[in-house]
């Protein structure tokens, strides 16, 4: 019986992608720690567990949508709605459940933050991921919903979008890019199988999409020269923002270089690690 249960959440885990659901609903605790003048944990509870609640009924309804699909690739043919262990009515009840109850926890803190949750819910499940398979463009429109939780979180402490709030969702907006062209890279050829195009233009892993790959980091500068000029961050932290990007950078223009799969591994581990960096230095400033 034990062993059975532990199967079955496995297998909820990986419908609903738990590992990212967990890096989101900490963008979201990061937005409220940037926006609140005082902490209060049992709000700070409740961003996490409906940002959690809400990204992976996102993650459910993308899997629903792109199933005949997932059984074309082998990253995802073991996905349980491919494989069976989950079944397609399971998942609907789960993302019913998990939506209704993430919002409602979002609603009590703050009901506009509950509400732009529910428009990145519904700009992931149905615009950005049936998107995916007709324009590359699918990336930029992805990155919205991808950068909505940031807002979220500081809208649920604020009760407001402010001119802080709007670097903060540009930033991630754009810090994406790179991150999620590293991906597109390393699974360009099973992405194929899928149907999904997602480098920058059409080409494959050719260098005007390496370039473009690498150029995209610097996208970034703007918003942190932003944090700086509206004086949300100061000097020493602005420097370290700058020489944290110029190492971010390197694994990009290696990319661009050599157009190699242990480039694009080495940009897209640069990007997991970048992002809470610069949150943390946010983070410092804010509370000093």
């Amino acid at each position: 019986m034990r062993n059975k249960l532990s199967f079955t959440l496995l297998q909820y885990s990986y419908l609903t992608k738990f590992r990212v659901d967990i890096i989101v609903a900490l963008t979201a605790v990061f937005g409220y720690i940037i926006g609140v003048e005082q902490i209060n944990w049992l709000d700070v509870s409740a961003v996490f567990t409906g940002g959690l609640l809400v990204t992976a009924t996102a993650h459910i309804i993308n899997q629903i949508i792109e199933k005949q699909y997932d059984a074309k690739m082998l990253r995802t043919a073991h996905r349980p709605l491919v494989t069976g262990v989950v079944s397609f009515k399971e998942a609907v009840l789960l993302a019913l459940v998990f939506s209704i109850a993430g919002l409602f926890l979002l609603y009590n803190i703050q009901p506009e933050a509950a509400f732009i949750s529910f428009v990145s819910l519904v700009m992931y499940a149905f615009i950005y991921t049936p998107l995916k398979r007709i324009h590359r463009i699918a990336i930029w429109i992805g990155a919205i919903p991808g950068a909505l939780p940031v807002l979220i979180g500081y809208v649920a402490a604020a009760g407001r979008i402010d001119l802080l709030a709007i670097y903060l969702f540009g930033f991630q907006v754009v810090w994406q890019l790179p991150h999620f062209w590293s991906i597109a890279w390393l699974w360009h050829d099973e992405y194929r199988k899928g149907g999904y195009d997602l480098l920058p233009v059409k080409g494959g892993k050719s260098t005007v999409n390496a370039l473009l790959t690498f150029l995209s980091v610097f996208l970034i500068v703007p918003f942190l020269y932003g944090f700086y000029h509206y004086r949300f961050v100061n000097n020493g932290i602005f420097i370290l923002m700058l020489v944290f990007t110029l190492f971010f950078s390197w694994p990009a223009y290696r990319l661009f270089r050599l157009r190699k799969e242990k480039s694009a591994k080495n940009l897209l581990l640069a990007s997991i690690i970048y992002l809470p960096l610069i949150q943390l230095l946010l983070i410092i400033q804010h509370t000093n």
